[in-house]
């Protein structure tokens, strides 16, 4: 059983979030936030659990809640948080949306931004923290689709140092970059499988690959400011397009 450690994991009922959460138990108690997602959160507790882990779920609207209510939501005292919750949709330059590109900065940037201040807040005196931001190895090789998403990772990566310096010595703050991961909705696995054929390490990245990494960096007592890039050499290659479009 995990000695009373609790992590907040936003986004982790699905996909990479629910990744990291299954990961970090049963070391790490762990607190499901979602939005919409109650059934699939509701699942993710039921694993947690089989592992021997502490879970609740809690529910918040990164968009229009108040994120330092999700914070006190948890009811408990947390020691780490991940930011996992994000929205990825498409722009390109010549046709930015500004309802969309503002709704890509709260979610991506702001609210990830207000939780670390409010998870640093919420600390014992003298107690330590660490916080892991979910950014993408596509800020090392910047191609021009997703243009207010990338934005928001841009601003969340720089946010990302600027906490490092301005919580220490009790919270570290780092990041995780990941490539191409995921398949998306419908997309088949024969063709999630060519495009992850198409890293240097002809493998893809898989969620078991970024999890493990977000929870090294929860437990790297030594390590804060750094983004540990986990795409297999993706963003050497230089994609000139997001894979959806290859």
């Amino acid at each position: 059983m995990p000695d009373g450690k609790w992590l907040l994991v936003t986004g982790g009922a699905k996909r990479l979030g629910r990744a990291v959460a299954l990961e970090a138990a049963p070391r790490w108690n762990v607190a499901v936030h979602y939005r919409d997602s109650k059934a699939e959160a509701d699942e993710t507790l039921s694993v947690l659990r089989g592992k021997g882990a502490e879970a609740r779920a809690v529910q918040c609207d990164l968009e229009r809640d108040d994120p330092a209510k999700l914070i006190a939501d948890c009811g408990v005292a947390l020691s780490a948080l991940v930011n996992a919750a994000a929205i990825f949709e498409h722009d390109e330059i010549g046709a930015i949306d500004e309802a969309g590109f503002a709704r890509h900065m709260k979610i991506n940037a702001l609210a990830p931004s207000q939780l670390m201040g409010a998870f640093a807040k919420q600390l014992a005196p003298g107690a330590r923290g660490a916080v892991v931001n979910f950014l993408d190895f596509k800020l090392a090789a910047p191609y021009p689709d997703h243009f207010s998403y990338t934005l928001s990772k841009y601003a969340l990566s720089g946010a990302t140092e600027m906490a490092a310096r301005a919580l220490a010595p009790n919270v570290r703050v780092n990041a995780v970059a990941p490539g191409y991961v995921l398949p998306a909705p419908g997309q088949s696995d024969a063709d999630h499988q060519r495009l992850h054929a198409q890293t240097p390490l002809k493998r893809g990245t898989t969620a078991e690959d970024v999890a493990r990494a977000v929870v090294f960096l929860l437990e790297a007592d030594a390590i804060t400011g750094q983004t540990l890039y986990l795409d297999s050499g993706l963003r050497f290659a230089a994609p000139e397009r997001d894979f959806m479009f290859r």
